[in-house]
């Protein structure tokens, strides 16, 4: 994925995104020693993550504080949430894959799928697209990082408890 800074945008960076706003980074600067629990990697690797996100143009890096997502990266998460849950509808109803495997593959195509594809897949399951963990897919969705806990794919992607996260 390229995006307007020129720096290349990994799957593994979305991860991050997702972990950050999980840590509600959209609210107050997160540090690296959080980042680094949630995500099982080292203090100066958590830093550098949070440095990439900030030049990926998603919010801005604090010294001493840590890292604050902006709008841009809230409208990305609503759109990966969004994306993921559109292809785990369509490979479920449409080839008959269960939840895990849906989910499991919906993870796996997510980047790579256009946006066009998505739109058709969101119009022609209009009526059947909400998910297990409660989330549907509608313009309108706005996360809430409290009930974004409840997503199976978000508590298949990180280190989390089944109520909410210690950090």
């Amino acid at each position: 994925m390229q995006n307007d800074t020129n720096v290349e945008e990994t799957g593994r960076d979305r991860e991050h995104l997702r972990a950050l706003f999980l840590l509600r980074a959209q609210e107050e600067p997160v540090g690296p020693s959080e980042l680094s629990k949630i995500m099982d990697i080292s203090r100066a690797g958590a830093l550098k993550k949070m440095k990439k996100v900030e030049e990926l143009g998603y919010g801005e890096y604090i010294p001493k504080k840590g890292i604050r997502l902006n709008r841009e990266a809230t409208q990305t998460i609503k759109d990966d949430i969004e994306r993921h849950h559109a292809l785990e509808i369509f490979l479920k109803r449409s080839l008959g894959l269960s939840d895990e495997e849906a989910c499991k593959e919906s993870s796996s195509l997510e980047e790579h799928v256009s946006e066009r594809l998505i739109e058709k897949i969101c119009d022609e399951f209009e009526e059947e697209l909400s998910c297990d963990c409660g989330y549907c897919i509608d313009p309108d969705l706005d996360p809430d990082v409290d009930e974004l806990y409840r997503c199976h794919w978000v508590k298949k992607s990180f280190s989390l408890p089944d109520n909410k996260m210690e950090v």
